[in-house]
């Protein structure tokens, strides 16, 4: 069997799940719904996810619960399958990262580690590591990881943002060695999304007035962006910024033509734009039946489809209104 036919058995799978994926009527129809309770009723059309929702205590924190379960046992299924180690290998670095970003914190605070996000293994050794406990086992790159953040928080004690920038530099070199081993398009949306990270990254430290000194941290040696155009990028006045990144090709990002603003908001809109980009990418996988793509598109819009209900059922659980809404949701893998 060819490494193309391995995938296969997923497609087929990708073909009956993606009826689960959401569509613009559907979010629509969420949008206009009058509260949580109306807006639940509306998730009972969504097959698969709807049913999860029947019936519960209707919190964010249950909600977080439901998307991040039903995410996380779809990669993990499609992880046991032929082929499916690789096609998800993005997604579960994903799940583990951040897991060991709350257990980090939760060491740092001096807290137990009651609730966690799923990961690939056992999250409660990185507390015995950091604890002292040099027996844990860890993968050579989170083994290198983590002693980084232990030293780091040893002369930083209390600096939860030089760890973030530490573990957010593992996850974009887990995706750089991911994007080493890819081929074809797979490569070169693994690329974009390491570009985007970075650019995100500079620009949030840029708004909390970070120093370079901190971004450094976050900063890995690539052939994609370097160094020097990157801590430029923290430290350019704002109406410099533009003309930078269309030197650097990347002035697509921005919301408006030439236009760049160092807020939180701005910037927010700004990830909006990168995630539908990518997404642009993925949907052009749709119609392949070989190959891993198709499997990769399907589960990058899955998670798409978790972010925007997460902005929409906790929205409602607020009660905030239907536009303020629509400013903050990424396209629809279906248009």
């Amino acid at each position: 069997m060819s490494a193309k036919r391995d995938y296969a058995y997923l497609i087929g799978r990708v073909r009956v799940l993606e009826r689960s994926l959401l569509y613009p009527r559907l979010l629509e129809a969420l949008l206009r719904a009058e509260d949580l309770e109306q807006a639940l009723r509306v998730m009972a059309e969504v097959p698969y996810l709807g049913e999860a929702f029947q019936g519960i205590l209707p919190t964010p924190q249950t909600i977080d619960r439901i998307l991040t379960d039903h995410f996380f046992g779809l990669v993990s299924d499609f992880a046991k399958q032929p082929g499916g180690e690789d096609v998800t290998a993005f997604f579960l670095l994903w799940f583990d990262v951040a897991a060991v970003k709350l257990a980090v914190k939760h060491f740092m605070v001096k807290k137990p580690l009651e609730k966690t996000y799923p990961a690939s293994f056992d999250v409660r050794k990185v507390l015995r590591f950091l604890g002292g406990e040099v027996s844990e086992y860890f993968p050579a790159p989170l083994a290198q990881a983590l002693q980084e953040v232990q030293e780091f928080l040893e002369s930083h004690p209390g600096n939860a943002q030089g760890v973030e920038f530490i573990l957010d530099r593992f996850f974009l070199q887990g995706v750089y060695r991911l994007a080493e081993r890819a081929e074809g398009p797979l490569r070169k949306w693994y690329h974009a999304f390491l570009v985007f990270s970075l650019l995100r990254g500079v620009f949030r430290a840029r708004y909390q007035e970070r120093k370079p000194d901190a971004l450094r941290l976050l900063y890995f040696e690539n052939t994609l962006l370097g160094e020097k155009e990157f801590l430029e990028l923290g430290v350019l006045p704002e109406d410099k910024v533009p003309e930078y990144l269309q030197y650097l090709g990347f002035a697509f990002v921005l919301p408006e033509e030439g236009v760049f603003r160092n807020d939180p908001y701005y910037l927010a809109e700004m990830e909006r734009k990168m995630d539908n980009h990518l997404l642009v990418w993925v949907r052009q996988y749709r119609r392949e039946t070989f190959g891993p793509e198709p499997v990769f598109g399907f589960l990058f819009a899955k998670s798409i489809d978790v972010r925007n209900l997460r902005i929409l059922l906790e929205g409602k659980y607020f009660g905030l209104e239907g536009e303020v809404l629509r400013r903050k949701l990424r396209e629809c893998y279906y248009e």
